[in-house]
């Protein structure tokens, strides 16, 4: 299994330029993406080596889960949930597509991503330019999305609507400009 070792040493790697301190925990390889969108948010990046799904599946699984807000207030739950789903609707089909999904996880009052990559033990290089491809979207996925959820967990149930948040990102010229991000979300 050397292939898996290969491609677990470069996710570290990618995960260390890319995030904040990678810190193994017991096979977990943690991580923090900071200063996402105007809201300068963090999020607990973390990848775990799975098995194979099923037998039918021998391929070993990347799991990539982020945390990106905790302690929700209870006021915000059925709010945050209806939009969350609707956010998943427009990222797997909308203009800004994404890979995995967005989900309230109730336990911990989490709002988190998911993502579960199969992973081909004998062709590690092929696997690492994927997986560098998803975390260069998972980070703009991040950065554009975060705002959304961080305006959700503290809407106190009066949700803004994810049509009007995908219109407030098609107005944006530059997404790269933090100031003009500001002034239109000033405006929404």
């Amino acid at each position: 299994m050397s292939g898996m070792k290969e491609i677990m040493d470069g996710v570290r790697a990618m995960m260390d330029e890319l995030f904040e301190g990678v810190k193994d925990n017991d096979g977990t390889l943690r991580s923090m993406a900071g200063h996402l969108g105007i809201t300068d948010a963090n999020a607990i990046v973390e990848t775990l080596l799975e098995g194979g799904l099923n037998e039918e599946m021998p391929y070993p699984v990347l799991h990539f889960h982020i945390t990106l807000a905790h302690n929700v207030p209870e006021e915000s739950v059925d709010a945050l949930i209806r939009s969350l789903n609707d956010l998943n609707n427009a990222v797997s089909v909308g203009e800004y597509p994404c890979f995995g999904h967005f989900a309230y996880y109730p336990r911990l009052r989490q709002v988190y991503l998911t993502y579960r990559l199969p992973v081909n033990p004998n062709v590690p290089e092929d696997e690492l330019v994927n997986i560098r491809y998803y975390f260069g979207v998972l980070y703009e996925q991040l950065d554009l999305f975060t705002d959304y959820i961080m305006m959700l967990c503290d809407s106190g149930g009066e949700a803004l609507s994810m049509e009007k948040y995908i219109d407030y990102l098609s107005e944006i010229q530059d997404l790269n400009d933090i100031e003009e991000r500001i002034e239109l979300l000033k405006k929404l």
